[in-house]
């Protein structure tokens, strides 16, 4: 199967709250059943549905992950993105898995937080305009948030075209390592052809640790914002719930100041979702930096009357739920028996 969504990485399978349906809505073949599983014989291994996932979730066989480790291993490296229509020794199979996020996280890679990176979408539009269109909107956000950040752009089109890969003189010693390099990539790509679904591709983990703080004045679409509105409780559960710890808090005794990291937060929409009182929202487009989201004092017990941090809307705090409960389970009748 080409395609495959891991079952222990979707937010469906892990969240009762939380419905998902990206990688179906980015499919332009309506592969996904109602379920999530794919239909292979109607994918064409554009890699779309890797691009729209904000959990990772979606694997696929034709689209390995060791290109971009090796480029990660080297921060000299340059990178030229090309399907195999275009260079016959490309790993991938179409270049609909590349977007945003991956594409500043090879760029800010690179020696100094530059990568030499281009994008060879020359035969995009003849062959599949879905994927054409997604990267026209793509690299164009991309290169404003490189250009607005005084960077170089990332080389597209026919410029990528004639992108070369630079030759290095390779020593006797560095033919061998490069021999042995050769073998255990083999040795891995026979092990994930035994593997449903091949490899993940960690694009969220590797834009958390090479462009998670891109610099950048306006809002753009690879980031997110979140707002919390009064009804806030200050419970603290979307902190507790984010996976990407992209929510934070500092607690001031008697109130809660919420911070979020744009460049952790993948839009997943999980905070949201399990938010009692429903105050919080997630939405895209957000400015990359750090920044405050809002202060919020902390109720009182309606019991004792003290200071407390509520679970979900629970309106006592744990001593006194903890007393209620105590006497619930107590005998009722306290009467002395007669002897």
């Amino acid at each position: 199967m080409p395609v495959a969504v891991d079952r222990q990485l979707c937010l469906n399978d892990n969240y009762k709250r939380i419905e998902c349906r990206r990688c179906a809505a980015a499919c332009p073949h309506g592969c996904f059943t109602d379920g999530l599983s794919v239909e292979a014989a109607r994918c064409t291994d554009c890699g779309l549905c890797l691009a729209a996932c904000p959990a990772d979730a979606v694997t696929g066989e034709s689209f390995p992950r060791a290109p971009l480790d090796k480029v990660l291993d080297d921060p000299a490296a340059p990178l030229v993105f090309a399907c195999r229509r275009r260079r016959e020794d490309s790993p991938w199979p179409c270049l609909g898995f590349v977007d945003g996020r991956l594409l500043l996280a090879m760029f800010g890679s690179g020696r100094g937080g530059v990568r030499e990176v281009a994008v060879d979408d020359t035969a995009c539009a003849a062959c599949r305009p879905e994927v054409a269109a997604h990267l026209e909107a793509t690299l164009a956000e991309v290169n404003r948030l490189l250009l607005e950040a005084g960077k170089p752009a990332i080389l597209r089109g026919e410029a990528a075209a004639r992108q070369a890969v630079k030759e290095r003189p390779i020593s006797r010693r560095a033919f061998f390592t490069a021999l042995l390099g050769a073998t255990v990539d083999t040795v891995r790509e026979v092990v994930a052809a035994g593997t449903a679904g091949g490899e993940r591709l960690p694009r969220q983990d590797w834009f958390f640790r090479h462009a998670g703080a891109f610099a950048g004045e306006t809002p753009s679409p690879f980031y997110a914002a979140v707002t919390i509105g009064e009804a806030c409780l200050a419970c603290g559960l979307c902190v507790r719930i984010c996976p990407n710890k992209a929510l934070t808090v500092e607690d001031h005794g008697t109130a809660l100041n919420f911070y979020h990291q744009p460049g952790r937060c993948t839009n997943c929409g999980l905070c949201a979702a399990h938010c009692p009182q429903g105050a919080l929202t997630v939405a895209a487009p957000g400015r990359p930096e750090r920044y405050h989201v809002a202060r919020r004092d902390l109720p009182r017990c309606e019991g004792c009357g003290q200071v407390y941090q509520p679970v979900g809307n629970q309106p006592v705090c744990i001593e006194c739920l903890l007393k209620s409960t105590s006497r619930s389970i107590l005998p009722q009748n306290t009467e002395e028996t007669p002897e």
